[in-house]
């Protein structure tokens, strides 16, 4: 009788724990008002104001998107320029509740920093730039060429891997930060850039590029998945922001988009009932409103209406989809059924 007297304290000990995380994570948040959201709010790829000073990019809809969840308006979050490697400090502080941003994940990082896996946003390619067109596509043109890259990082890294293994004999030349690299590449100290795909369209899409003829090269170095990622200690707000990009993944699943949604509402599957708070138990475990995702998608729309509209053929980028199709058409983009 003893014994089992002491188990129901733990238990209840331990659902306390789990509601006092809950309310913690999610108060500070809404006593706030708004979700805080770091990125780099210099490249207009991620998030940059438009001329009506709505805040626009795919870290931007990412954001907008927790706010919608958490707090139930749209506009009801900020972007944060926080540089990469502020990152795990402004989180731990509490200055932002999400890091974007383009940041890929490092053995060093998880282990030493703050910083904390909530999903996987999309991937993304490592690619070079040239500021001219090449005569042929094959880099044999490019051999002993200056490459521009931010010092200490994956881009790095994987340059150095790149040029020992087939003998490229670039000079690879370091800079502090990507606006460093990206502006010694436009004064023409490196022929070549090397970055992600979504900074590299950023860097020929620019102002200050207009008068270049800038070429994206079609080399691909590495691929990588993108995170978002949020404080270790703040388990609850982990496990919430996962299961809402979920949602948007799953709603492209099911064939759930931002105009049908109403057709789906009388539909048997648990899981969608689940998705959609016509089941509203589950939605309300996380603390959020269980309505929340019908608010959302005309907004954002699923996955795939998001993609296309901030990376894809809806948007300046243009960026072909390939990897971050769904598991089901072929790409690494996976689905956990809301149960």
């Amino acid at each position: 009788m003893k014994l089992k007297l002491f188990f129901l304290c733990i238990i209840l000990v331990m659902a306390s724990l789990n509601a006092n995380a809950q309310n913690n994570d999610l108060q500070q948040i809404r006593s706030r008002g708004y979700v805080a959201c770091g990125t780099n709010t210099n490249n207009k790829a991620l998030a940059y104001k438009d001329k009506d000073g709505e805040w626009s990019g795919i870290d931007a809809n990412i954001c907008k998107l927790f706010a919608i969840a958490v707090l139930g308006n749209e506009d009801a979050f900020e972007m944060v320029n926080i540089p990469s490697p502020k990152a795990s400090n402004a989180l731990k502080n509490g200055k932002i509740d999400f890091m974007l941003g383009n940041n890929a994940l490092s053995a060093n990082q998880e282990i030493s920093s703050s910083m904390s896996i909530v999903d996987i946003l999309y991937f993304d390619k490592q690619i070079f730039a040239s500021r001219h067109k090449p005569e042929t596509n094959s880099m044999e043109s490019f051999k002993g060429s200056k490459v521009c890259v931010v010092s200490q990082s994956f881009e790095e890294e994987n340059l150095n891997e790149y040029n020992q293994r087939y003998v490229m004999k670039f000079k690879i030349i370091p800079f502090p930060d990507e606006n460093a690299a990206k502006n010694a590449f436009y004064l023409g100290r490196c022929p070549l850039i090397s970055n992600g795909e979504i900074n590299l369209h950023h860097v020929k899409n620019s102002l200050v590029a207009k008068n270049n003829d800038i070429t994206l090269l079609p080399e691909v170095i590495s691929e990588r998945p993108i995170y978002v990622y949020c404080d270790k200690n703040k388990t609850h707000l982990r496990i919430m922001g996962k299961w809402i990009l979920n949602a948007i993944k799953l709603a492209e699943q099911y064939g759930i988009n931002s105009k049908n949604i109403e057709s789906f509402i009388g539909i048997k599957s648990k899981s969608i009932k689940n998705l959609l708070g016509i089941n509203q138990e589950l939605w309300n475990k996380f603390g959020i409103n269980p309505n929340w995702l019908k608010q959302a998608l005309p907004i954002i729309g699923n996955y795939g209406e998001f993609y296309d509209r901030n990376l894809g053929y809806d948007s300046e980028l243009k960026i072909s989809r390939e990897k971050n199709k769904l598991l089901k058409d072929g790409g690494y983009i996976a689905t956990s059924p809301f149960i």
